[in-house]
């Protein structure tokens, strides 16, 4: 097995543990102090530790420090895809130390010395949305949003612009996996009533008529779009707050699909409700979506948006694939109860099934087969803790915080230097195994662990953890609960016999006064009707104007007259 690591963060500071002894291991980047955030570098070389009073970038492999900066309320941090670069996030406040207009979105390079006091280059961005400046695979091209335009970089050279796109309003910018050519996708939120919309071009082909593949929506708070590997198809997630109609709680979310073909179709989905996830298969042309009211339904589309598999209704909101995408979990978390299922890919077959509560956190090991879930901060701030597993829902290790004071905020893989070989794809579970892995009904503490008997010899009507009514002394004693339960049923049974003994329906004889009685209370409230008609003729006859439902009043006079002469027969 390969030796892999993982680190946790929390009140404690940043630890680093070894897979599969789970035992900690020293590290150059270990501290005891709070570290405001961590971030890894895509291969798991460097990782970036701010610890509250500077920033720091270490070389993982090596043990080493790399760099470090001079920022010490960094919140937000991402590596540039080769890892050349370092982009930073601070809140954005203003002070005698920070003028008005000071960037907060820093990008640095890594090799740039020991130690660096001023950035490569910077920008404000107030948000935390889409605050990172985007590149290409082989960061040829670097894309960032501002308010009106998107401005383009080329070969990291941040001293001038190179292309820009231009509209009234930028909501989001793009930019599809993939080596050259390259693709970039916009989102123009809506304006004044107009439609907001997302269009896909070619780099440098940035004229409203030069787009690939447009689509257009109303009612969109905001957009996302998700590409698979190679950045060829597209998924837009076109959502809004607040459902008008009232039949979400969640707003409304809207799919759609895209490519560099020039596509663009809503996907559509066979029961109503919202979208909790969609995910595209990290090997093949495949994506999945849980959408619908609870029990939501998880269903696995090909790139013609046609279903191909239905994976069934259950409690899930979120998709998780392994790196090496021949396994994938259906789970639900957060506010549910922690359900879990794996399914093997090549032929959809269920491997296990089982339930991992207060789970706020799941990342999967780079070797596919085994995964890390955690109970975080501030989620649930009690009884924090991770446990690893493997795909059969067997608990390898847990570990919970030392005490309530103890909090953790994070848990994190260190990612492989590359794509590690698929791992083994486990037995499929039998529906034995998946019974016995069900939930079972709660025991209070003082029943478990062969400590029933103490509860059983004061309660003489329990055996063997059975209740047998009527088997102590005192059964035909009842208690005043029991004999006002009593007495309600004989009543109950009072009023049934009641009800039987009623007489016969009448006959039509007998019911004929009763319809003469009827046609004559129709007769009096249609003459009132033909009076409040004269009254309107006399008032016209005087030169007095209508109303149109008054004259369309009068225009029943002859109706109303037949209904009355039908009923004096």
């Amino acid at each position: 097995m390969v030796e892999q690591f993982f680190l946790t963060r929390g009140t404690a500071g940043l630890k680093k543990f070894s897979y599969p002894e789970c035992k900690e291991v020293p590290s150059v980047f270990d501290t005891p102090k709070r570290c405001s955030g961590i971030c890894m570098s895509n291969n798991g070389q460097f990782i970036a530790v701010c610890n509250g009073s500077e920033t720091i970038v270490y070389d993982v492999p090596a043990d080493k420090v790399v760099t470090t900066l001079a920022r010490s309320r960094t919140m937000l941090m991402t590596f540039s895809p080769k890892n050349t670069h370092i982009v930073t996030w601070r809140q954005y406040q203003v002070s005698e130390d920070c003028p008005e207009n000071t960037p907060n979105v820093e990008i640095w390079k890594l090799d740039a010395g020991d130690e660096q006091d001023k950035p490569l280059y910077g920008f404000v961005k107030r948000g935390q949305t889409q605050w990172e400046p985007l590149w290409s695979e082989d960061e040829k091209i670097c894309a960032r949003a501002c308010n009106a335009e998107v401005q383009f970089f080329v070969d990291n050279d941040f001293s001038k612009v190179s292309d820009r796109i231009k509209r009234d309003k930028v909501g989001g910018v793009f930019v599809a996996p993939g080596a050259d050519p390259y693709h970039v996708a916009l989102y123009v939120p809506s304006i004044k009533g107009a439609h907001a919309f997302v269009q896909l071009y070619l780099y440098g082909s940035f004229e409203k008529t030069a787009a690939i593949a447009h689509r257009s929506f109303m009612k969109v708070d905001s957009c996302n779009i998700k590409f698979n590997r190679t950045g060829r198809y597209g998924i837009i997630l076109a959502s809004n707050d607040v459902d008008k109609s009232g039949s979400s709680y969640y707003g409304q979310t809207l799919l759609y699909f895209i490519s560099t073909r020039g596509e663009s179709n809503q996907i559509v989905l066979k029961k109503n409700g919202p979208v909790y996830s969609v995910e595209w298969s990290p090997r093949s042309d495949e994506f999945i979506v849980l959408y619908g009211f609870m029990p939501c339904r998880g269903t696995l589309f090909n790139v013609k948006c046609d279903p191909i598999h239905e994976f069934g209704e259950n409690h899930y909101n979120e998709i998780l694939f392994n790196p090496q995408g021949n396994m994938v979990g259906l789970c639900g978390f957060g506010n549910l109860r922690g359900k879990i299922k794996f399914y093997e890919m090549e032929n959809k077959q269920l491997l296990s099934d089982f339930v991992a509560s207060d789970t706020t956190y799941f990342e999967w090991a780079p070797s596919g087969d085994a995964f890390i879930t955690g109970t975080l901060s501030p989620r649930l701030r009690q009884d924090n803790e991770f446990k690893l597993w493997n795909v059969s829902g067997k608990v390898l290790h847990h570990k919970r915080v030392e005490t309530d004071e103890t909090q953790l905020w994070q848990l994190k893989w260190v990612n492989s230097s590359s794509l590690l070989p698929p791992p083994t794809v486990p037995r499929p579970a039998t529906s034995k195994e998946i019974a016995a892995a069900k939930p079972q009904a709660y025991r209070p503490p003082s029943s478990r662990h062969g400590q029933a008997a103490a509860t059983r010899s004061l309660m003489p009507n329990v055996s063997d953890g059975v209740y047998k009514p009527g088997s102590d002394a005192n059964r035909n004693q009842l208690s005043k609960q029991a004999q006002k339960n009593q007495r309600k049923r004989e009543n109950r049974s009072k009023q049934n016999e009641e009800q039987q003994q009623k007489p016969a329906e009448p006959t039509m004889q007998e019911l004929q006064p009763t319809i003469v009685d009827e046609n004559q209370k129709k007769i009096k409230n249609l003459r009132k009707k033909l009076n409040q008609i004269e009254k309107l003729k006399e008032q016209v006859k005087q030169g007095k104007t209508l109303e149109k439902n008054q004259m369309d009043k009068i225009a029943t006079e002859n109706d109303l007259i037949a209904e009355i002469k039908r009923l004096e027969v």
